[in-house]
């Protein structure tokens, strides 16, 4: 059975092997259309996120996505101004530092996007979507898809939407902090393995 079975194996692999590498190696055909597709979802996202405002757009894309968060910081009952000042002082500072790490990424992430059309629609629908966005009505909507999360409508489903998620992460943070005051309690070994940990990391900084 072996002599019988390595020929015909071998036979099998030699025939399929030639196919196989050839149906991985892309011809020039696909090559072109890949790089037609490409080129229209370049022209999109370009329509999509000008490259002279594209900074500005992720500026308001940000504070907009921002805002309920900021409105919903963990400051009730706080009456004090000097420490709601603070809170603020916190978010800008937080928002200054990582402004300029997204902008750095901002191209890539564009081009990123464009690879991600050519994936997921034909050249033909390519083609359609790029000949809508270069109408009026197209590229209004375009350059406005983003802005969305700034309506007020949109804005206010998400400030609920915050406050319940914050609501529910302090209940099971409530939840979590009596089971670990409990276990740490029942296991005093474990809390000098904290406490040192603690200690290590601050020596570390």
């Amino acid at each position: 059975m072996k002599k019988l079975l390595g020929p015909v194996l071998g036979a099998v692999l030699i025939a399929w092997a030639p196919a196989s590498e050839a149906a991985a190696l892309p011809d020039s055909a696909t090559q072109a259309d890949d790089a037609a597709k490409l080129a229209e979802s370049h022209a999109i996202i370009n329509i999509m996120f000008p490259p002279a405002t594209r900074a500005q757009m992720m500026d308001k894309m940000m504070a907009d996505l921002t805002a309920p968060i900021r409105q919903n910081l963990p400051i009730d009952g706080i009456t004090d101004p000097g420490l709601k000042a603070l809170f603020k002082e916190y978010m800008d500072n937080l928002f200054a530092a990582e402004r300029p790490v997204i902008i750095r990424h901002l191209p890539a992430m564009t081009d990123a996007m464009a690879v991600a059309y050519s994936h997921q629609f034909s050249l033909g629908e390519l083609k359609d979507i790029h000949a809508f966005a270069l109408s009026p009505s197209g590229g209004d909507y375009f350059s406005h898809v983003m802005t969305v999360v700034g309506d007020p409508a949109v804005m206010k489903v998400n400030a609920d939407m915050i406050a319940d998620a914050q609501k529910a992460a302090k209940d099971s943070v409530g939840g979590f902090k009596d089971k670990l005051v409990a276990y740490i309690k029942a296991h005093p070994d474990t809390a000098a393995q904290l406490q040192s940990l603690g200690q290590a990391k601050t020596q570390g900084k």
